[in-house]
């Protein structure tokens, strides 16, 4: 341990702390990595290589057996402790088991142990709790699985980087022909698909591309959209949260918003509910087809290109191409772009899932702009950067 830099980095939290302001995401930002830089200026080699093999994995263990429990529910909407003994009659799963599972979720933060075998509720297990905080623990636990297998399939394909879509690191660990999104689409798979859903909502939870200044502005401008004129279509937007969200926000702004996706995904979107109430409408579209809303002032793609490789996604810009009305329409992509250097843990590790399920990737910016410009008559116009998000938006025109 170097004792200048460890004091050179606690003086620089400490500075950090002194000049925060509630609410200052990208200060909390600093805040995050100084401790982080800290913590591994601290700890030895060899205890960095034991945390990424005991307790990160098989913390993701023990919290996904004790979702399937409902052990995080029940202890979140409790207003006292709640011991292993009352869990387990709750259950029916074995004390013994119920401890071990709880001991070691506590060890990274996700109860609160206030005695032996008794723990109360923190901001952890409140977010687990809801339904976005159980979606994303249940569906990237399918990433898991698929993992412990990706070594293997990338041993028998000369470790070449995954581009097929019909040749992925999912169908391999899985067993199965389907790509992941065919694959939870499928009767039967009510849960998984559900899991997905409600992971996207977790990723949404944060500040939202319209909630940023200076966005909105420039995208819409003075444009002021007709009732019956389409302001934004929201390509293979899933359960249409972004389009809630969008409402929510601007219950003003006059024009039709319009949910887009596969006719399984509608359906499940309509039967919520929640798309009617807000006069968000809903249509079946497969995007490697033409789109069929020309004119639209948006056409909103949030986390979709990052699933394809580059082929498919210029299958994908180039059908938007078409409905694209010059100088006023533009393609907007919500999409995480990975620094050239200094990347954060998140932007990576999604890379690493899209590689692994997806045989697709993350992009720099000059793989962004590569990828657009290929498809001709499209060009970058703007990217924005949205406070304390990975994900920036990417406004593409005609040229």
């Amino acid at each position: 341990m170097d004792h200048n830099t460890v004091s050179q980095l606690c003086e620089r939290l400490h500075q950090q702390v002194a000049t925060y302001k509630s609410g200052d995401e990208s200060q909390r930002q600093k805040m995050l990595q100084s401790t982080t830089e800290l913590m591994r200026a601290i700890e030895t080699p060899s205890e960095r290589i034991a945390r990424m093999c005991y307790p990160d994995i098989y913390l993701f263990l023990a919290v996904r057996i004790l979702v399937d429990l409902n052990i995080f529910k029940i202890i979140s909407d409790e207003k006292d402790a709640v011991t292993v003994a009352q869990l387990a009659e709750r259950t029916g799963a074995d004390g013994e088991l119920l401890g071990r599972l709880l001991k070691h979720a506590c060890t990274q933060g996700f109860v609160q142990e206030i005695g032996p075998d008794e723990y109360t509720a923190n901001g952890v297990t409140d977010k687990v709790a809801t339904p976005e905080g159980k979606g994303v623990i249940v569906d990237m636990f399918q990433t898991f699985a698929v993992g412990s297998k990706f070594p293997a399939f990338l041993k028998e394909r000369k470790y070449q980087n995954p581009t097929d879509k019909s040749d992925t690191g999912f169908m391999y660990g899985m067993g199965t022909q389907d790509p992941y999104f065919q694959y939870i689409s499928r009767p039967g798979r009510e849960v998984e698909a559900e899991a997905f859903y409600n992971h996207m909502r977790f990723k949404t939870l944060g500040l939202k591309w319209h909630e940023m200044p200076g966005i909105v502005e420039s995208v819409f401008g003075d444009y002021q959209a007709k009732n019956d004129e389409v302001l934004m279509i929201d390509v293979g937007g899933g359960s249409g949260h972004d389009l809630v969200s969008f409402r929510a926000a601007h219950p003003d702004v006059k024009g039709r918003l319009v949910l887009q996706d596969l006719p399984e995904t509608i359906r499940a979107a309509n039967a919520a509910g929640e798309l009617a109430a807000k006069g968000i409408e809903a249509e079946e579209h497969d995007f490697f087809t033409p789109e069929k809303v020309t004119g639209a002032r948006v056409y909103y793609l949030k986390m979709v290109l990052h699933d394809w490789p580059d082929e498919q996604c210029k299958q994908i810009l180039a059908n938007l191409k078409p409905s694209l009305q010059a100088g006023h329409s533009r393609i907007l992509l919500n999409e995480i772009i990975i620094p050239e250097v200094g990347a954060g843990w998140f932007e990576t590790s999604v890379d690493m899932i899209m590689m692994c399920c997806h045989s697709a990737q993350e992009r720099r910016e000059k793989h962004w702009r590569s990828l657009i410009e290929s498809v001709d008559g499209l060009e970058v116009n703007n990217i924005w950067n949205v406070d304390g998000a990975v994900e920036k938006v990417i406004e593409i025109m005609l040229k």
